[in-house]
């Protein structure tokens, strides 16, 4: 689902367009964001219309991006195609680079929504381990797929600091992870499951990331068969037995 608009992933396929339908629940959730001190690079106004053109842009940004560069995307392009202004994006935004942490910020969010929804779906957890392998794969993939062009450009500049919303990001699932996985892991010593459970996901995000930055198949970032592929991966490697060593014969 589309974090701004409650809809599918943004279209690439021009650069104009008009903007994008906004729900009134998009706009409760921005309000509150800003409220929480979420988004403090989105310059703060309480109007309708102002957050509307804010999100409309933001949708824009996100769309363009799904086929250029950080580099490429310009201020002008992202207000030819949100049917707005330069002269209201700096109204909203100090600056591209302002613009760009706000939509990272705003994934983020959302994903603590998510993150959220996944732990209190598990408080009493009688999911089995199959069932939670194909959730954690499935969230994964999903923001992956419908972020593409801004963690491709975050991952781009992880150099310059681009990165550190979303491992922040990353750090708060790894930790739900650790928390619901490990106790499937009986036949791993308590000590051993923690580093199981992190290594499965590490494998994982870096096949995303791999397809996010490289691309190099045999399976892309869209294709169906990519969830199933790494459930089995996933599964496959927390389920793995314990190797021992084995003592030299006499």
């Amino acid at each position: 689902m589309n974090p701004l608009t409650d809809d599918a992933p943004p279209e690439a396929d021009s650069d104009a367009g008009a903007a994008p339908a906004i729900s009134e629940e998009a706009l409760a959730r921005l309000r509150e964001w800003i409220d929480r001190g979420l988004l403090p690079e989105l310059i703060p106004t309480r109007q309708a219309r102002s957050l509307r053109t804010a999100l409309a842009m933001i949708e824009a940004g996100r769309a363009l991006l799904m086929t250029r560069s950080l580099e490429d995307l310009s201020v002008e392009m992202v207000c030819q195609r949100a049917g707005t202004t330069v002269g209201a994006f700096y109204g909203r935004f100090e600056s591209k680079h302002a613009f760009f942490i706000t939509m990272q910020r705003l994934q983020t969010a959302r994903s603590r929504e998510t993150l959220a929804g996944f732990t209190q779906r598990h408080e009493v957890d009688h999911a089995d381990l199959d069932a939670l392998c194909e959730e954690m794969v499935e969230l994964t993939v999903s923001t992956f797929r419908s972020n593409l062009g801004v963690l491709r450009a975050s991952l781009q500049h992880s150099k310059e600091g681009m990165w550190e919303l979303f491992k922040q990001s990353g750090d708060r699932y790894r930790s739900v992870l650790v928390a619901k996985l490990a106790p499937h892991l009986k036949h791993l010593p308590v000590k051993e499951r923690e580093l199981r459970v992190l290594f499965a996901y590490q494998a994982m995000a870096g096949t995303l990331v791999h397809a996010v930055l490289n691309d190099p198949g045999p399976l892309k970032l869209e294709d169906a068969a990519l969830n199933q592929e790494l459930v089995r991966m996933v599964k496959s490697y927390l389920t793995a037995p314990r190797k021992t060593r084995r003592r030299p014969a006499p």
